[in-house]
């Protein structure tokens, strides 16, 4: 069953989760069912231009509050970013660009997205406070330039 606000509308709440650097949580003003009560963004940490493997696995996570009546599901999904697409997320530091994905378990083979493609939402049960670990990793053999580099993820509940 899909929650929806007077205007028929399905009911999201929605965080921001930036790679690298910053985190906002957006609390609602309205009666709600789930929300957002924490995050921490990806950090990956220093990248070795000279590696031939996958050298930097980062770790965040965001922590959802649901309440409500029933034992109903809901799902947590995490936006393309700069790229557009799940196949590559693309961080940036001004024009300079460096791979990257986001992964739903610690063996890094499933994209955390919004169910398109080959990416998969997380699904939560209502009634409980969860902890949801962000996993992230930077492919190999890229030539990237030294600076600070970030994406905008937006996660959303829906419920």
């Amino acid at each position: 069953m899909i929650k929806r606000n007077p205007f028929g509308a399905p009911v999201i709440r929605q965080l921001l989760l930036a790679t690298l650097i910053t985190v906002a949580a957006q609390n609602s003003i309205a009666a709600t069912s789930c929300m957002f009560t924490s995050a921490s963004p990806v950090s990956f940490g220093a990248y070795d231009i000279f590696s031939t493997l996958p050298n930097n696995n980062g770790v965040g996570s965001l922590t959802i509050d649901c309440k409500g009546s029933g034992n109903h599901n809901f799902e947590v999904s995490l936006s393309t970013g700069q790229s557009r697409s799940y196949a590559m997320r693309v961080m940036r530091s001004g024009s300079n660009r460096l791979n990257y994905n986001l992964y739903t378990s610690a063996d890094r083979s499933v994209v955390w997205g919004d169910g398109h493609g080959s990416s998969q939402v997380m699904t939560v049960r209502k009634n409980s406070a969860r902890t949801l670990t962000v996993f992230g990793q930077i492919p190999a053999g890229q030539d990237a330039a030294v600076g600070t580099y970030t994406d905008p993820i937006l996660a959303t509940v829906s419920f």
